[in-house]
């Protein structure tokens, strides 16, 4: 096989290890967005159902789901801004290099 064609294959599993980082990364998205759904349903179930309970004799249960929500915002939130940063940063990448080498070492250095 010449040097040639494995320069190429080189190029080409790099290119895919570039886009498979963009697909995962992309999955985090969608986990995170997924998960900072879940607070504002609990939210919406507690706003619709308040005419049934007075705070005080839910005040324990309230405070829980509360501590819930603010969890759960947290973590999705963090999801979806480290996946962000990471998508740009893989885009980044590709628009400054403009051929296999720069691509290669600035993968290596990130990795």
């Amino acid at each position: 096989m010449s040097d040639e064609t494995k320069d190429m294959r080189t190029t080409l599993a790099l290119i895919r290890t570039i886009d498979a980082e963009k697909r995962t990364h992309l999955a985090e998205l969608r986990t995170g967005i997924g998960i900072l759904a879940i607070p504002m349903s609990l939210m919406t179930i507690l706003i619709a159902t308040s005419e049934y309970y007075t705070i005080e004799s839910a005040l324990a249960f309230i405070l829980g789901v509360v501590i819930g929500i603010i969890a759960l915002s947290l973590v999705g939130g963090y999801l979806a801004i480290r996946a962000l940063i990471k998508i740009r940063a893989n885009e980044r990448l590709r628009k400054t290099c403009k051929d296999i080498t720069c691509l290669l070492e600035e993968h290596l250095k990130s990795s």
